[in-house]
């Protein structure tokens, strides 16, 4: 065997000043957020093209849609107009314009009631004054069944007389 082989290596003695500066630099990475903790992700920002808020590292790309081509007449000449594409009205404005409470609500389940049952006696073809009709009808049945207020006993009972025992 060569004498090369034979040396054991050994790892090197940690010095004070190396125990001190990986203190320091311990504690000032502690110290960091998170996007500086992790640089590979990128920081958190509002992105002004999706209008979502992500990382840094996401990159979004604006996409055109071609709305129509105007030919001007005299010169020949073709012009482009483009549009930012979207499917949805959140795509093209953004969900921020439209945050709050719904324009056309969904109906209540009373209300679902109400229209299943004017369906339901209104023919194929119908008037205003058929459709009126049956409203009213349907009306008049959800009054007998729920009561007036649909929380409250259609009849009332009278309470019982309660004498009081002085």
């Amino acid at each position: 065997m060569s004498e090369n082989e034979n040396i054991e290596l050994e790892a090197p003695k940690p010095t004070a000043e190396g125990m001190v500066a990986a203190v320091i630099a311990l504690e000032e990475i502690r110290n960091r957020s998170f996007s500086g903790r992790h640089p590979e992700l990128g920081k958190m920002l509002n992105c002004p093209v999706c209008d979502l808020r992500h990382r840094d590292s996401i990159k979004c790309q604006q996409k055109f849609v071609e709305l129509f081509i105007e030919e001007d007449i005299e010169t020949g000449e073709k012009t482009t107009t483009y549009a930012t594409a979207g499917k949805t009205r959140f795509g093209v404005v953004g969900a921020k314009a439209f945050k709050g409470r719904r324009l056309k609500p969904h109906l209540s389940k009373r209300k679902l009631q109400f229209v299943e049952l004017v369906r339901s006696m209104l023919p194929m073809e119908y008037t205003e004054e058929e459709l009126e009709l049956a409203k009213k009808r349907a009306t008049r049945i959800l009054i007998k069944k729920f009561g007036r207020f649909g929380f409250l006993s259609r009849k009332s009972e009278p309470q019982p007389k309660v004498e009081n025992a002085r």
